[in-house]
């Protein structure tokens, strides 16, 4: 299949040697726009290849536009499905109590559609790009060792194998060894006290029940309220529905040493479903299988960028983030358009602490908010009994289809703001009110040459990307 992708602005005058741990999302996407800059980019990923068991991935409109970008709407149409809606039911009593439209008039705004997909489909698509643009994709490369240099870094495989570059990019995820190599020490994860499930469903099961069969054709996400939470919806053309549940430790049965990992396989009768709504407890029996992983708290690290200014952190790697929420993905997919479009800027190695600097600066106060925003729907979501939940559910049975009714006013108020965000508009705006100024010869204005953090820049003041813009 021919892959289709829209080339960056600029491709840099000076070509460096990456080497990126980790070919997840965030690693491949990175990858793609690295090479597309004209750098060189081999990517180092332990899993033997693709198609590792995952579920359903909600792709919001900040990570939509970078998709279509990439790909064309049309190449992204064959795996996705639209979001239009996200009713909410009562997980006990499965009372649907309200539904939010995701009106396209205000959609058009952001510059992207809400999308959602399987994980596996976006994996192979980034995969694919990030191999047609030039990198080098070794599966079953298990780094065991990562070694500052004077000034160019080695990674060492299980193998022996020891590779060199200019670059180390960590995307290797929440676990993450080079994270240690950065911080100098082990971080300490914490148990949040919440096990996450996902599951697939084919829609041959759900065609044959006479309550779930319209629910695979829908264009929504259903999501399931309690003291836990269940995202429900349609993913791969239709073919399949993904589940994430988001549930209890000590009702999810999960041990003390329980896998923070998506590749733990466990059975649905693990869960007890007995008090739930009927129709819930037959869509979970559904599955196959769960996939099980563990929420685990880190404490946020200041800096994501090693001393010698030549490894650098990126995805989870950088910011761990709650696993199954709707914006994990995109952040890393950002991160990849803001550090590739930096470095396609490149014309001197001069440059290169600069450009890791503005990209450490940009995305930390972006992933940051965004973060609190998702711990904040989640709070808001998975409300214990009381008035406080009573009253958010009468604000749903009375919603008239729009985010700003009522409790949802102040819980959703900013969410466009987060999905009108252009990472390619940040980072070249970044380029263009400062980077550029930055002489090669190492002069420059006096101006150009402060810290970022001193700067008069803020996310505020970033270009938001609307139809019909010019690019």
């Amino acid at each position: 299949m021919a892959t289709h992708f829209e080339p960056v602005s600029n491709v840099a005058s000076l070509s460096l040697d990456f080497v990126v741990v980790g070919g997840g999302l965030g690693g491949f996407s990175v990858a793609h726009m690295l090479c597309q800059a004209g750098h060189k980019v081999r990517v180092l990923e332990k899993l033997p290849g693709l198609g590792t068991p995952a579920g359903g991935l909600r792709v919001p409109p900040n990570l939509s536009k970078i998709l279509k970008r990439w790909v064309g709407e049309e190449e992204l149409r064959k795996t996705a499905v639209l979001n239009v809606s996200t009713p909410w039911w009562d997980l006990h009593t499965g009372e649907r109590m309200g539904a939010a439209a995701w009106r396209q008039d205000v959609m058009s705004e952001t510059g992207g559609d809400f999308l959602m997909m399987a994980h596996e489909d976006v994996h192979r698509m980034v995969h694919r790009l990030a191999v047609a643009s030039g990198a080098k994709v070794d599966f079953g490369a298990t780094v065991v060792e990562v070694t500052p240099g004077e000034p160019r870094p080695s990674v060492t495989l299980a193998s022996g194998e020891v590779i060199t570059a200019d670059i180390v990019i960590g995307a290797d995820g929440p676990r993450s060894l080079v994270r240690k190599v950065v911080l100098g020490e082990e971080d300490d994860p914490r148990p949040e006290g919440v096990t996450v499930f996902g599951a697939v469903v084919p829609a041959s099961y759900m065609l044959n029940d006479p309550e779930l069969h319209h629910w695979i054709t829908a264009q929504e996400v259903k999501v399931f309220l309690s003291s836990s939470i269940v995202s429900s919806y349609s993913i791969a053309s239709h073919n399949e529905f993904a589940l994430t549940i988001h549930w209890p430790d000590e009702e999810a049965g999960t041990p003390e040493d329980a896998a923070e990992s998506w590749y733990e396989i466990v059975p649905t009768n693990i869960l007890n479903l007995d008090s739930l709504a009927p129709l819930f407890q037959r869509m979970v029996k559904g599955a196959s299988c769960l996939y099980r992983t563990r929420s685990m708290v880190r404490d946020d690290i200041d800096y994501w960028i090693h001393e010698s200014e030549r490894i650098v952190l990126l995805g989870e790697a950088a910011h761990p983030w709650v696993p199954g929420v709707s914006h994990c993905t995109s952040m890393a997919v950002e991160d990849a358009v803001v550090l590739g479009t930096l470095f396609s800027h490149l014309s001197s190695e001069d440059q290169i602490p600069r450009f890791l600097y503005a990209y450490e600066e940009m995305r930390q106060g972006r992933t940051t908010q965004v973060r609190e925003r998702d711990v904040s729907n989640a709070a808001f979501l998975r409300m214990p009994p009381g008035p406080e939940k009573d009253a958010r559910n009468a604000d749903f049975r009375q919603a008239r289809g729009e985010w700003d009714d009522g409790a949802l006013k102040t819980e959703f108020e900013g969410l466009f703001e987060l999905f009108g965000y252009d990472a390619y508009d940040a980072a070249e705006e970044w380029w263009v009110s400062w980077g550029r100024y930055n002489n090669n010869n190492g002069g420059g204005n006096d101006e150009s040459n402060r810290p970022l953090s001193e700067m008069q820049f803020s996310f505020a003041s970033m270009s938001v990307h609307q139809e019909g813009r010019d690019e």
